[in-house]
């Protein structure tokens, strides 16, 4: 687990440097570069880290929700004089739903995984604007406050299993309509 995270927080590290990549490149045009981790952009390069670790993953769940809907359905759809627009919307959305579902609970459950990236790109002490929940966590680990930690990890669970009811109860209720 730790060696995936690693390369690529090496790579955006070589990327974002002062004298990384992003630098050299925005040099040629007569722009100054930035220590881009340092600065108020740190945070949205963490987002897209999470974006573009995780996105073949949710791609492949995805094409897996896809492939299991029966091309059957679209043959019987279109025999009744349905078109391109009404299989989308009558068959393909719908059907999608448990993918949906599945792929955004595990979304949301990796999002709170983003610790590692931030703590080995920017220490124990990151730019503010990536000071995040997970650096709170290891702060507390470091001085062994398991009262805090106990409370936290129980917070934590009961936010994560509302905002999955809150989506279950939701799609629920898009599927009987």
């Amino acid at each position: 687990m730790a060696i995936p995270v690693s390369s690529i927080v090496l790579l955006w590290k070589y990327f974002f440097h002062g004298q990384g990549l992003l630098n050299g490149f925005l040099h040629l045009f007569g722009i100054s570069g930035a220590d881009w981790m340092n600065t108020k952009y740190s945070f949205w390069i963490l987002v897209f880290t999470y974006l573009w670790k995780n996105i073949g993953y949710d791609v492949i769940l995805w094409l897996a929700g896809l492939s299991a809907i029966p091309e059957s359905i679209y043959e019987a759809a279109r025999v009744d004089g349905a078109g391109e627009r009404e299989c989308l919307f009558y068959i393909t959305l719908p059907n999608l739903l448990p993918s949906f579902f599945t792929i955004t609970v595990l979304s949301l459950l990796n999002s709170f995984k983003v610790f590692r990236e931030a703590y080995l790109i920017g220490g124990s002490y990151p730019e503010e604007h990536m000071y995040l929940l997970q650096h709170v966590f290891q702060n507390w680990f470091r001085d062994l406050s398991l009262d805090k930690l106990s409370a936290a990890a129980v917070l934590v669970f009961f936010i994560i299993f509302v905002l999955i009811l809150l989506l279950k109860n939701r799609l629920q209720k898009e599927d009987n309509i």
